[in-house]
């Protein structure tokens, strides 16, 4: 009875819900975020915002920094973009709550704030060698100390160890007979340097040195210079003459300020210098060069080889009737075959033509160009800032049939100036963003209608490229995050142009659209094409269906004919390397080895210097940490007359870059060994950490710093340029292991199209702090702490400390004014010293950037 009963209960109830039907499944709200900003990259001043989809009423939101720490966090009612009340420069991540009664759900995306890449000075300096010890007529003479009497010692040449070209010369001292010092000295011309280098090295006896600099006056000024304790060369640096550890003066002025310029400079063995009590020492000096200030590097806007340079003509339509034209005039060329001719009719009215051109937004100091024509009294020039603002000026001709140089170092003054638009205040706001060059019809001689000008170089003074990246926009990448490259600092990319795309019929080359639209991108952008030659091409040999090497004399050819087409093609590439990674990358009947590859270097590197003599050829096999003795094999074989530079990548993956340090030491011992005792120079084109999630992975902020490390580790040892593996994230795969090399994330990635990782910021303040940027050496503040000494692009002293290891600390700075410091994520912050001098500034693993230009010291506590 009581089953029927409860039976018939159940029955009851699946009727009356079924009456009742299924209770409602509430979803959580939809919520997505999206870029406003490229890639949410923002410079100062702008606001943070990211575009907000939800169907929530209202959401809330939290930002942290790259230490996890929450910076801001708020809520605000549903609304197209979402705006953050955040300014200091940095990397930082944003998360994003939508809540209502089905549920919460959460987004999250990046974001940066980095200074505008027009705020780093773009200047440097120049060096002049006074000892480089290959011969005994430099001037360099023993001293012993005379007024402290019982020292004795010798100074020569020694023909055994050079830090460079194979000799150097050694001082040494004996002081068991008495005395303080010997020294070794000469006189030098008038040089008016701003700073001192060299590089020494000693038994690990000697703890410092010092050096002795004279003045105009004759004034001697001292300082003391530290040694590291290793036997291994070191580079050593002075920043400021009239200053430094146990800084005196005497004799001349004697009033302990720098008169300029240097007359004379001494190095002095100490006998309180000698470590452990001892009373012989001696060390070996290397590469002493005096810093001279310099011209600013160059960069051309306009040689006019090629239409791609982004140059078009404009007729003056304001004031109708002027007709004209712009065309490259292969008859001549000041400096190249071609150039560019800039023709004007004025018989139907108007005032003025021009030839004009965009910029990537450049600080420039000044714009030099050359001209040809007979028929102008005058060129006009049009400069546009970065507020919009037209500073116009006339350039006065001579009147001459030949080429005239011209030159501007004044954009808001000059010969009938005047400017409208933007600002309209008549004061130059850089960066520059556009250039014009005009025939206006009163400047046409004799009052004619018509005249032709040709205008040739026209070149701004701007940084040279020094960091990089390799790109893919030759591959699969598209155009879009371009800009940000740009916006990056870097001023070079390697990328390619595949041979098997270019020539698809044999004999004939036909590259596609992509390269050519890319190459244009990176031109109107002033950034410098490294670009890849590679990789086979199954029309000749085919041996893997992959990198298809080529391995016969048919097919080494056709190789070389294609690097020729591609030089032909796009004449703003300077620098071509001849394959990727042969040393992998070259199966089949090639076998990766050194003698195969030598043997289609030598093809192409004939092929292209007959044709295109001043490209500078990049090879090597692209050797790693592990394949020194390929290249050494490849060396040996006489693989280096060859390339005009050799090109490595040097991954190191989980291990911090300090230790590159010994390898590019090794790898140049094997060029000097197998080039005449003569160095090459060496490019990194690749190296990187990977953040995925594999054993041999980083997470992103060791990623950040040592990108940086790596970057200030390896101009330390003499490396021209320095291209990171690779900008954006190749995929968005977290355990994919080429997909997490970049600096920024795949268009695909859930924190939105090419986000900011935290090494992009920590790139960018890198390329800001040493655009332009000349290492001097280093100094050894203690503690493990490591201090590269450099000169600023603006001539001033900058350094970059770090821990290798370790805790964070503190390092003293003595200054006799106040120093800037800038965080590896591009935080600046002033500080000023007490009434001692001294400055405590926080150091650790992370690089951090001193610029002060009345610094004394840095040390340890």
């Amino acid at each position: 009875m009581t089953r029927r009963r409860f039976r018939f209960a159940a029955i009851v109830l699946v009727v009356l819900l079924g009456c009742l039907g299924t209770p409602p499944v509430f979803a959580a709200p939809a919520l997505t975020l999206s870029t406003v900003a490229l890639g949410n990259v923002f410079t100062d001043g702008q606001q943070v915002q990211v575009g907000l989809s939800t169907s929530a009423a209202s959401v809330s939101w939290t930002v942290t920094d790259v230490n996890g720490a929450t910076v801001t966090s708020g809520s605000q009612a549903a609304a197209s973009t979402l705006q953050l009340p955040v300014t200091t420069r940095g990397w930082y991540q944003l998360s994003v709550q939508a809540a209502d009664s089905g549920g919460t759900t959460t987004a999250r995306t990046t974001f940066a704030i980095i200074s505008p890449l027009g705020a780093a000075p773009q200047s440097g300096i120049t060096t002049s060698v006074l000892g480089d010890f290959q011969s005994t007529s430099e001037g360099w003479s023993f001293y012993p100390g005379s007024e402290y009497p019982g020292a004795t010692g010798s100074f020569a040449q020694d023909t055994s160890d050079g830090h460079t070209g194979g000799k150097s010369g050694r001082l040494s001292g004996d002081f068991s007979g008495g005395g303080a010092y010997v020294s070794v000295k000469r006189a030098v011309p008038a040089v008016s340097a701003t700073s001192l280098s060299f590089w020494a090295r000693t038994a690990g006896n000697v703890s410092w040195i010092n050096v002795r600099l004279t003045d105009s006056t004759g004034q001697v000024h001292q300082q003391r210079v530290n040694l590291s304790g290793a036997t291994d060369w070191q580079a050593l640096a002075i920043t400021r003459f009239d200053g430094g550890r146990q800084y005196v003066h005497f004799g001349g002025a004697n009033d302990g300020v720098w008169h300029g310029p240097a007359k004379g400079v001494e190095l002095v063995l100490d006998r309180n210098g000698i470590t452990g009590g001892g009373t012989t020492a001696a060390i070996s000096i290397d590469d002493l060069t005096a810093g001279v200030p310099a011209a600013q590097p160059n960069t051309v806007l306009g040689d006019y080889e090629s239409s791609a340079e982004g140059w078009s003509f404009y007729p003056g339509s304001e004031f109708p009737g002027a007709t004209g034209s712009y065309t490259l005039d292969p008859s001549t060329g000041h400096t190249g075959v071609q150039s560019a001719k800039l023709s004007a009719d004025f018989s139907g009215g108007g005032n003025y033509v021009a030839l004009q051109r965009e910029l990537t937004s450049q600080n420039l100091s000044s714009l030099t160009l050359w001209v040809r024509t007979t028929q102008l009294s005058s060129i006009g020039l049009r400069l546009t800032d970065a507020t919009g603002q037209v500073h116009q000026q006339r350039l006065p001709l001579s009147g001459t049939s030949n080429w005239q140089s011209l030159t501007v170092s004044r954009f808001d003054a000059g010969t009938s100036y005047l400017h409208f638009g933007g600002a309209d205040d008549g004061i130059w706001h850089g960066p520059a963003k556009a250039v014009s060059l005009t025939v206006d019809k009163p400047q046409i001689i004799g009052g004619g209608t018509a005249a032709t000008v040709s205008i040739d170089s026209v070149t701004a003074l701007y940084a040279g490229p020094l960091l990089g990246a390799g790109t893919h926009f030759g591959a699969k990448w598209g155009p879009d995050p371009l800009p940000l490259v740009a916006q990056s600092g870097a001023r070079t990319v390697r990328d390619e142009a595949y041979w098997a795309d270019a020539e698809t019929t044999r004999g004939t080359f036909a590259f596609p659209a992509k390269v050519t639209n890319y190459l244009t991108a990176l031109q109107n952008n002033s950034i410098d094409p490294l670009l890849i030659a590679d990789y086979g091409n199954c029309l000749y040999d085919c041996p893997d269906h992959a990198f298809n090497a080529p391995s016969t004399d048919a097919g080494r050819a056709a190789f070389a004919n294609y690097a020729d087409a591609l030089l032909t093609k796009y004449p703003q590439v300077k620098n071509l390397a001849v394959w990727n990674e042969w040393d992998n990358n070259a199966a089949g009947p090639a076998n990766k080895s050194p003698d195969s590859y030598l043997t289609l270097l030598k093809a192409t590197y004939a092929k292209v210097k007959a044709g295109h003599p001043a490209v500078t050829v990049v090879g090597g096999g692209d050797t790693d940490v592990t394949q020194l003795a390929w290249f050494q094999s490849f060396a040996a074989l006489g693989g280096l007359q060859y390339l005009d530079v050799v090109s490595i990548h040097p991954y190191n993956y989980l291990h911090a870059p300090e230790n590159l340090g010994t390898y590019i030491a090794q790898l140049r011992a094997i060029i000097r060994q197998y080039n005449g005792g003569v160095d090459k120079p060496i490019w990194i084109t690749e190296a990187g950490w990977r953040t995925a999630t594999s054993s041999d992975s980083v997470d992103e902020a060791t990623q950040a710093m040592y990108l940086a490390r790596a970057e200030l580790v390896t101009l330390g040892h003499g490396i021209q340029r320095y291209y990171l593996y690779d900008f954006m994230n190749d995929g968005s795969d977290p355990a994919g292991l080429e997909d997490n090399f970049g600096l920024i994330h795949h268009s695909s990635d859930p924190l939105g199209p090419y986000t900011p990782k935290p090494s992009f910021v920590a790139y960018a303040t890198a390329a800001r702090q040493l655009a332009g940027a000349t290492f001097l050496g280093r100094e050894n503040p203690g503690n493990g702490l490591i201090d590269q000494v450099f000169s600023a692009a603006d001539g001033s002293p900058l350094r970059a400390i770090w821990a290798a290891t370790g805790a964070n600390t503190t390092v003293t700075v003595n200054a006799g004014g106040p120093i800037q410091v800038t965080s590896l994520y591009g935080l600046s912050t002033t500080y000023t010293p007490d009434a001692a001098g001294n400055i405590t500034v926080p150091v650790g693993v992370r690089p951090v950037y001193i610029k002060g230009s009345t610094i004394n010291s840095v040390s340890a506590p």
